[in-house]
């Protein structure tokens, strides 16, 4: 495969993961607390953060190979240290963070009082990292591709 090819699949996947990231935070998470009740809505969104969580690091890893693949570190380091951030950030996401939630969420389910609400104020905090995982999840791919696909910052071609 040329390396228009390879540049070409690399633009795909970052165009496909990106778009999820953005749509799930965007749409798919507030409709789902507009329209379901909140626990089914939380359980509901916590499995699509899981799977967006597996894809984003199947495709953050597929892609640090991708643009490395032609003469060595053909990226640039600084889009390397980037993407490799964003890859930790995942394995953060599903080693930690998803199931800690799980069982806080589960933990609360059978809470009263005071119990629950010192449960609730822990998800809350875990619930606000996970945001900021995901917002440099979201900011570092987009700013990955608009650096690997030609956006510079002094407006060269």
């Amino acid at each position: 495969m040329t390396w228009r090819g390879f540049r070409g699949t690399e633009l795909a996947f970052w165009a496909i993961w990106l778009g999820a990231l953005w749509f799930m935070a965007i749409l798919v998470a507030p409709g789902l607390f507009k329209w379901l009740p909140r626990p089914e809505a939380g359980l509901v969104a916590g499995r699509l953060f899981y799977m967006l969580a597996l894809y984003s690091l199947f495709t953050s890893a597929a892609l640090l190979v991708l643009s490395n693949f032609v003469n060595g570190l053909h990226a640039g380091t600084k889009v390397n240290v980037l993407m490799a951030v964003v890859l930790g950030v995942c394995v953060l996401e599903l080693a930690w963070l998803h199931p800690h939630m799980n069982e806080l969420r589960e933990g609360m389910s059978t809470l009263q009082g005071d119990d629950l609400v010192e449960m609730r104020s822990r998800f809350g905090n875990i619930h606000a990292l996970s945001t900021v995982l995901y917002s440099i999840k979201m900011i570092g791919a987009l700013v990955w591709g608009l650096s690997r696909y030609g956006v510079n910052q002094a407006g060269e071609a």
